[in-house]
């Protein structure tokens, strides 16, 4: 049954207008299919109800279009083929993620979960993107574990100039990460968390999202959607951290945090001097936790605060 293009409430016609330019923004589309899959769970049953409103409603369709099942903004519609490119690179990137993690598991057997954020997670590869990875380890092994993932993502730029480039924004203890999914209520967190790509550590993905009802509240559909590919989860009591790794783990910690800190600086002060302010980042740099997060991603969360309130 197609729904009538006054029923709408204007926070859905806004939601949808701000997701769509999002996406423009970071050279990309997004798909009726996907889009429909962040709207509250009693709109637009199918992506024909969907596609029918957005031709009908007069403010929208001034504004996007729709090409082969993508949405963009009217003027861009170069992004659509763009696209098809963009999941390719995507998938290829995923296993080559996968296999670096395989490499990484057997020397960090404590990494919990372990995902792909950022555009490859969105399908929206392009040749310049790093491949964001997001690491969940066990009690006083975060440290370690950024550090044997950079030397191992070191070697395999030694032994390929053509490897991809790896990047580590956010690498956190697991009871961290438990507690984030309890309490926090971002929307783009939210959005972030549904998008992963988990490559290890379903059953630990599954129960984080159990124990997040307000992700479900946010994005109803998309939750149902990924808790049921998750599988079962596991809620199984954790390993005890054996002492030499926990002294490894903090020599890793004095080691890096002083060097990351300075790195995150002297980048910093370059991407200014070319005049991309807002691509600086800020990085924590904790015990129990190591996150990067550039101003633009700061600006963009304000955004969804405001469109998701």
């Amino acid at each position: 049954m197609l729904e009538s293009s006054q029923a709408i409430p204007q926070e859905i016609r806004k939601r949808i207008r701000f997701l769509v330019e999002t996406a423009a923004a970071n050279e990309s589309t997004i798909s009726l299919n996907e889009l429909r899959s962040l709207m509250p769970e009693n709109r637009f049953p199918t992506d024909t109800v969907l596609k029918h409103f957005l031709n009908a409603d007069e403010r929208l369709s001034r504004l996007l279009t729709e090409t082969k099942g993508e949405i963009t903004v009217r003027g861009r519609e170069d992004l659509v083929e763009a696209r098809n490119s963009q999941r390719r690179l995507a998938r290829a990137r995923i296993v080559q993620a996968d296999e670096f993690l395989r490499t990484l598991s057997r020397l960090c057997p404590w990494i919990d979960l372990a995902g792909i954020s950022g555009s490859t997670a969105y399908a929206g590869s392009k040749p310049e993107d790093d491949i964001d990875f997001f690491l969940v380890a066990k009690r006083r092994r975060v440290w370690i574990s950024l550090l044997l993932a950079m030397v191992i993502a070191r070697l395999e730029r030694l032994r390929s100039s053509n490897a991809p480039m790896y990047c580590f924004n956010r690498i956190v203890e697991r009871s961290d990460c438990e507690r984030t999914f309890r309490e926090s209520r971002e929307p783009l967190l939210a959005r972030e968390v549904l998008n992963l790509v988990v490559l290890r550590g379903s059953q630990l993905y599954g129960h984080l999202l159990a124990s997040a009802p307000w992700i479900e509240s946010m994005f109803p559909r998309l939750f149902a959607a990924r808790l049921v590919e998750a599988g079962p989860t596991d809620d199984e009591p954790r390993e005890k951290t054996h002492f030499v790794g926990t002294i490894a783990n903090a020599v890793a910690f004095l080691v890096l945090g002083p060097y990351l800190l300075l790195a995150g600086m002297v980048r910093n002060v370059r991407l200014r001097k070319s005049g991309r302010d807002r691509e600086c980042f800020n990085t924590l740099i904790q015990p129990d936790r190591y996150a990067t997060e550039s101003l633009l991603y700061n600006e963009l969360r304000e955004e969804y605060r405001e469109v998701f309130a």
